[in-house]
């Protein structure tokens, strides 16, 4: 009995020092743009552009983070001069992310979160390169974008993360948590 208890005991040890840690999930909250979510880690912040055939050129923000070979990303793309178009231009963002050759559409529904309406996606990434979930919103002149992409190495496509951090987000920033961690933007 004794043998058995010490081979279970490092057996368990073994496992728990193969499994890959993973991050405490943090809040974070931009008052200036208006929404919060959840996030495992630290994030990484970088300026992009988005280019679109009706939307034009926007500077966006992106908010990156990987944990556990699952990349979870925030994206604002200041379309405030075309807050007018705000359903073509959401579609035509949501159309770009789903668009494109191998890619394969699992899921898209419509999406309502604190009265604002969006959209979410899933699809499978070409030549198996993972899994992504998104949602998009359209907000302020904004579109706001959650998206988290399972990548190969991690492999578990039916992992709670994804929903877990495209869920997290609210546009009633005093619904974030208590401790968030105020975003920065970059300059």
């Amino acid at each position: 009995m004794r043998a058995w208890t010490l081979a279970a005991l490092a057996s368990t040890a073994l496992v728990a020092m193969m499994t890959p840690a993973s991050a405490a999930w943090h809040g974070y909250i931009s008052h200036s743009l208006g929404f919060a979510f959840a996030a495992p880690g630290d994030l990484k912040v970088e300026k992009g552009t988005y280019k679109a055939a009706v939307g034009g050129t926007h500077d966006s923000v992106i908010f990156r983070a990987v944990d556990d070979n699952i990349e979870y990303k925030a994206i604002v793309i200041d379309t405030t001069a075309e807050a007018n178009n705000a359903a073509t231009v959401l579609g035509e963002a949501e159309y770009i992310f789903q668009d494109g050759a191998g890619k394969k559409v699992l899921m898209d529904t419509f999406g309502r979160v604190d009265g604002k309406f969006g959209r979410k996606l899933t699809i499978d990434l070409p030549n198996k390169a993972g899994r992504t979930t998104a949602a998009f919103y359209f907000v302020n002149g904004r579109i706001v974008s959650l998206q988290a992409t399972v990548l190969p190495a991690n492999g578990d496509y039916d992992t709670p993360e994804m929903g877990r951090f495209i869920d997290s987000i609210t546009f009633y920033t005093v619904r974030a948590a208590n401790d968030a961690t105020e975003l920065t933007l970059p300059k």
